[in-house]
């Protein structure tokens, strides 16, 4: 049996994400991940969406539910290569209880949808947040909304 590589970082169950090494890296660590679910990612669908401030990346795809992964510019460590990039990527990775890789897929989104999400970020870049007012809104959004519904605030999508 090959041996599954190692997830780089310790993380709890659910799901994660962050802009590192010129890529958004959209995590989802559960138990374990069948080969049956696993089969069924094709396509894994990735949306775009953004409303009140914040910026939402919604996952769709096979027995998996929709997962939203919120980013904040302004938290960004890589904020000038994301807004300097040429194309905007997205790594999606599940990993199991043991922190092992069983699924990755790299797509970028076209240039135009790429130049539509810098400059939405950009936007974000501008907002002046109070201190927790981020996380309130969020935990509004989240309140509200399904991660599926938010597709009505979708600006684009790509599938990968």
């Amino acid at each position: 049996m090959k041996e599954k590589e190692k997830f780089p970082y310790e993380i709890e169950e659910g799901a994660v994400m962050d802009y590192v090494e010129n890529r958004f890296m959209l995590v989802l660590k559960d138990k374990e991940w069948t080969e049956e679910e696993l089969g069924m990612l094709d396509p894994l669908r990735i949306g775009f969406c953004y409303t009140n401030g914040l910026a939402i990346f919604v996952l769709e795809g096979g027995d998996i539910d929709s997962s939203d992964f919120y980013f904040n510019i302004q938290e960004c460590d890589w904020k000038d290569a994301l807004l300097n990039a040429d194309q905007v990527t997205v790594e999606v990775v599940l990993v199991d209880q043991h922190n092992d890789i069983c699924w990755k897929r790299s797509k970028s989104f076209t240039k135009k949808d790429s130049l539509m999400i810098q400059e939405t970020l950009k936007k974000q870049a501008e907002i002046e947040f109070m201190p927790g007012e981020y996380d309130v809104n969020i935990s509004g959004m989240q309140s509200a909304y399904e991660p599926f519904e938010l597709l009505k605030f979708e600006q684009c999508f790509m599938e990968m």
